[in-house]
């Protein structure tokens, strides 16, 4: 498996979670959907772990002004005590209310009108727009290692991507 091409899946994932944040939802809604579908991290955690100065470095083009403002702000992940979430004494993620201050103010700043939607439409979402991602790389055989890998999708849920 080509460690660029799970990187750019992952990349992919990502910045659809983030359309979803500034249109929809917040990281911990996002995150819990996700999982309780059967994802073993969900993106923003993931994103917290890998460290939010090396995912912003590995996007540079983006469509979305959260991550790169959240860096700017000092928030670089787990690694630093505070990302998507907070982090007290290195611990586990716990919820970071100011996060979605800056969410909802960047998607009033680019006059982005936001709706609710529920879990199981922010899952639909993801997996919709990560589906669209792998067909456009019809010939591989191992989309069930791949996306396990970049995105900790349950295996045992492949067939709900029809890739």
């Amino acid at each position: 498996m080509q460690a660029d091409f799970v990187i750019a899946v992952q990349d992919a994932f990502w910045q659809l979670a983030e359309a979803l944040m500034m249109h929809h939802t917040n990281p911990w809604e996002l995150d819990e959907a996700l999982e309780a579908f059967g994802y073993g991290t969900g993106p923003c955690e993931a994103q917290d772990h890998l460290g939010l100065v090396q995912v912003l470095a590995r996007q540079p083009r983006r469509t979305h002004p959260v991550l790169p403002r959240m860096v700017a702000e000092g928030r670089m992940g787990k690694i630093g005590g505070v990302g998507y979430y907070r982090y007290p004494g290195g611990g586990g993620a716990v919820i970071d209310p100011l996060i979605e201050d800056l969410i909802l103010e960047e998607a009033w700043f680019a006059k982005v009108m936001r709706s609710e939607l529920p879990p199981e439409d922010l899952v639909a979402r993801m997996n919709s727009g990560l589906a669209a991602f792998c067909q456009k790389f019809p010939a591989r055989s191992d989309w069930g290692e791949v996306l396990a890998e970049a995105v900790h999708f349950p295996a045992h849920r492949i067939g709900a991507l029809e890739v």
